[in-house]
């Protein structure tokens, strides 16, 4: 029986706050000339929870496939498989649909890595149900798939490797139902349709605000592609349908973003922004109040495991069935805390995607 790995979520160890547990912020981290947060200068590498295995006994080529790479996370998340798989001596094809709707694409990304016979393949799926049937031949052919962040339905995958959707849509609803005094008016961006983050989370979130937070309505819900266009365009409607809004949670930062700006001209300071994940944009709206909360993924570390997990499967080592990334929570007076290395990419890196 495959093991099951899960790693406690830092936030919740220490109280939902970056700043160590015992309160205060970490010594070792520093900000940015500007205010932005810069990477700690010392400590432990993250992700060391599922350690890195000893060198394999030759090269591996590993193919990876993305939904795309005009979101941050997916950058910060393929700067981790790169550099992981430098450091344990194989090679990355990395593979971008172009976004969410471009199922097709992803589909014949990875037929095109099982014709090429690469040793194993990550799959951070575009839609679950979709891409079955492209990993079950994969599979068939005797390529190993490696299910990330995103996941597909396939029950044939060696491992799945994430940020626990359903913490993600805990934290946010505790937040945005204490923040709120269990009382007031919510609206939902749930990000991409088809999506098991978008499920998971937005599930999630619905059922933690009705069973503990009963005071909170829930008045709308939209799925989007999940960009900051898109949540500028559903906040602006939501503020036209809705006058009397006091939370807005969205599925993804991305999202956010936009809500933030359409929530900004419309002069209705104080609303909740609840999100996930943490680029520059994000970074910035939390310090001038307008987001007020987002939840971390260690998208840095998904990538990194993602690698262990292929190497390990391809060395005939025991791989855990389900592995569980740690999650952070950020509020604008934790933000100079962040060990930015499990998060985001280096500054000025670039993914050699094609």
């Amino acid at each position: 029986m495959k093991r099951v790995l899960v790693i406690p979520c830092l936030a919740c160890l220490c109280g939902l706050v970056l700043t160590g547990c015992g309160g205060r912020p970490t010594p070792t981290s520093e900000t940015a000339p500007g205010g932005g947060v810069r990477r700690q200068a010392s400590g432990p590498e993250p992700g060391g929870e599922y350690p890195r295995p000893a060198k394999p006994s030759r090269s591996y080529t590993i193919g990876v496939v993305v939904p795309h790479l005009s979101n941050p996370h997916f950058v910060g998340q393929s700067y981790g498989y790169i550099d992981e798989a430098e450091a344990l001596g194989a090679r990355v094809t990395l593979l971008e649909a172009g976004g969410y709707q471009y199922l097709d694409k992803q589909i014949s990304q990875v037929e095109d890595l099982v014709a090429s016979r690469v040793d194993a393949i990550i799959l951070v799926a575009i839609n679950g149900p979709g891409t079955v049937g492209v990993v079950e031949r994969a599979v068939a052919a005797g390529i190993p798939v490696i299910n990330c962040n995103v996941m597909t339905d396939s029950p044939k995958v060696v491992a799945r490797i994430r940020s626990d959707d359903e913490v993600i849509g805990r934290m946010q609803a505790d937040f945005m139902g204490q923040t709120l005094k269990g009382t007031g008016n919510v609206v939902m961006l749930r990000g991409a349709p088809g999506t098991s983050w978008a499920e998971i989370r937005g599930n999630v979130f619905k059922k933690v605000m009705a069973e503990k937070y009963p005071g909170v309505k829930i008045l709308g819900e939209q799925y989007s592609q999940s960009t900051p266009a898109d949540g500028l365009r559903l906040m602006e409607d939501f503020l036209q349908t809705y006058p009397d809004i006091s939370g807005a949670y969205n599925g993804s930062d991305t999202t956010a973003i936009g809500a933030a700006q359409a929530i900004l001209a419309s002069g209705k300071s104080g609303t909740v922004v609840t999100a996930t994940d943490f680029q520059i944009d994000t970074e910035k709206f939390m310090r001038e109040g307008l987001i007020t909360a987002t939840v971390l993924q260690q998208t840095v570390v998904v990538g990194r495991w993602g690698v262990r997990a292929a190497i390990n499967h391809l060395e005939k080592r025991d791989v855990p069935a389900v592995l569980s990334t740690p999650l952070l929570l950020a509020t604008k007076d934790s933000l100079d805390s962040i060990d930015m290395r499990g998060v985001r990419a280096p500054e000025g890196w670039k993914p050699p995607a094609r």
